[in-house]
């Protein structure tokens, strides 16, 4: 019986692909022309290639119905369905990039939880990745906190050392304006470890305001984000101890953290209050 969700993919769609997928010209001529209408010479000052190169690239282009050129102005640009082509196309080439860089990784991404497309995260860093310091990673989010004038941070895996350096930086008397939001399960270790509890709470005092709020919803990758225009993702290993984080400071990411931490701290319950309902 024929496999009714097997996908209709003609060999004039693959090959229309595998036309665009063989030259980054051509896919830098679509890039170019999907931020606006170019002109034959700015197309040709920006790729670089020869006017015979450059020719022959938009004639393809033209005949595929990717492009349409004005003979007045003697300029091109998408058509709509040039527009539909190139946004797929790289949004493909943005959810390879990111298998490429984080293999190791993007696997472990909650995908399903990001309200942004994974070829946001192409840019990404994987903090740390060669330190055979297992905290080198943590290391480089404490200091970001310490050195930060804010942080949110919505977290489903608790590393103490960002802890650790908020307190230094709350002792030095110039501390981030901070926030911390925690899962179910950190909440308990955040109330019932008397190390833990009392560090939080020295911090609280100090400042003279909540810091630590504890949430009801699960959280499969911790975020913190960092001045606002950075966001650390931290992802736990399954079959190992230990974490990886990925810095990123692609606009749509730092959007979603930001809304997420924003939408968990409107229904968050501040730690402390943990406490006193079990007194």
């Amino acid at each position: 019986m024929e496999n009714s969700h097997e996908p209709a993919f003609g060999d004039d769609a693959i090959e229309a692909v595998a036309f665009l997928a063989r030259s980054e010209h051509r896919l830098r001529v679509l890039a170019l022309l999907d931020d606006g209408v170019h002109s034959r010479t700015a197309l040709g000052e920006h790729t670089g290639v020869s006017r015979v190169t450059l020719s022959r690239i938009l004639n393809d282009l033209a005949d595929r119905t990717l492009i349409e050129h004005d003979p007045t102005e003697n300029t091109y640009a998408l058509t709509g369905f040039g527009e539909l082509v190139y946004a797929d196309f790289a949004r493909l080439l943005g959810t390879v990039s990111v298998g490429q860089a984080v293999p190791d990784v993007v696997d472990r991404l909650p995908t399903e939880w990001f309200d942004f497309e994974l070829r946001c995260l192409s840019e990404s860093t994987l903090v740390a990745p060669d330190s055979d310091d297992p905290l080198a990673a943590a290391r480089v989010v404490a200091n970001a906190v310490q050195d930060a004038s804010s942080f949110h941070a919505l977290l489903g895996t608790f590393i103490s050392l960002p802890m650790y350096t908020f307190e230094d930086a709350v002792r030095s008397g110039d501390p981030p304006d901070g926030v911390v939001l925690f899962d179910a399960s950190l909440t308990e270790t955040m109330v019932d470890d008397a190390d833990l509890r009392n560090r939080w709470r020295h911090i609280e005092a100090e400042i003279g305001s909540t810091v630590y709020y504890t949430v009801d919803d699960p959280v499969p990758c911790s975020i913190d984000l960092i001045d606002g225009d950075t966001v650390f993702l931290t992802v736990d290993r399954e079959q190992h101890s230990g974490f990886d984080i990925l810095r990123c400071t692609h606009p749509a990411v730092v959007r979603w953290a930001r809304e997420t931490i924003e939408r968990q701290l409107a229904d968050a319950t501040p730690l402390d209050r943990c406490l006193s309902a079990r007194s």
